[in-house]
């Protein structure tokens, strides 16, 4: 869906109560995959009310219609980037559970904290590793002619990036937008290569530092509890 819901959004649904209008955001089953959730935008609705539907940034309208038995809700509530937390909680979850059952083996506070600091970190890069909510392209579509070769993408990450064509041309991207890239010469024989990296302003890696940051930032300013054989008495 583009910027409206980039890969990663979570979407809240209402029922439509059979109301629906060109231009809204559904969420549905497929008639062909009635497994499938989506959530497309209506663009038709023919006099016997079949619907017509077409994700914001794909290029050719659904090949299906719907009806109202197909039809799960209204996207009434929008919330880009949370979905991916909420696939990152099990994993979270289940990690410092483990992280702190086994670091509650060691007497010492000192240790058992330490332990603490550095295995949430670990989960936390654990599940950003598994999920790769931060940076991501998908190449909707390619084309060449004899100026070389076109692709059309899309960033699927929360973060904004610049996608870089080796021979070619570059675009930036935020979360969910479409560009297109051109290759003026194939490489390696009908192959071309896209590369992608981080592009923030200062104040944005000034942030992206700090977070990364927390778990020295928290043992230097709050510190590790001192074991009580080390610890002074009055």
């Amino acid at each position: 869906m583009g910027q409206t819901a980039p890969v990663g959004t979570l979407i809240l649904t209402t029922p439509t109560d059979n109301r629906v209008a060109v231009g809204d955001v559904i969420t549905f089953r497929p008639p062909t995959s009635p497994t499938e959730i989506y959530t497309h935008r209506v663009i038709a609705i023919t006099t016997d009310g079949a619907i017509s539907t077409r994700g914001d940034i794909n290029g050719a309208t659904d090949p299906w219609q719907l009806y109202p038995a197909d039809i799960i809700g209204h996207a009434t509530v929008i919330l880009p980037a949370v979905g991916w937390y909420v696939k990152a909680v099990p994993i979270i979850a289940v990690g410092t559970l483990l992280v702190w059952l086994v670091s509650s083996l060691f007497r010492s506070p000192t240790t058992r904290s330490a332990l603490r600091v550095a295995g949430i970190s670990l989960v936390v890069a654990t599940a950003a590793y598994i999920l790769r909510p931060l940076i991501g392209i998908v190449v909707l579509s390619t084309t060449a002619d004899s100026t070389g070769a076109h692709a059309a993408i899309v960033s699927t990450g929360m973060l904004p990036i610049r996608v870089q064509a080796v021979g070619g041309d570059h675009t930036d991207l935020i979360s969910g937008q479409v560009g297109t890239l051109t290759v003026p010469s194939l490489v390696d024989s009908s192959q071309y290569h896209l590369s992608s990296a981080l592009n923030l302003p200062v104040a944005g890696w000034i942030i992206l530092a700090a977070v990364c940051a927390i778990p020295l930032l928290w043992t230097v300013i709050v510190g590790l509890p001192a074991d009580a054989e080390n610890g002074s008495t009055a």
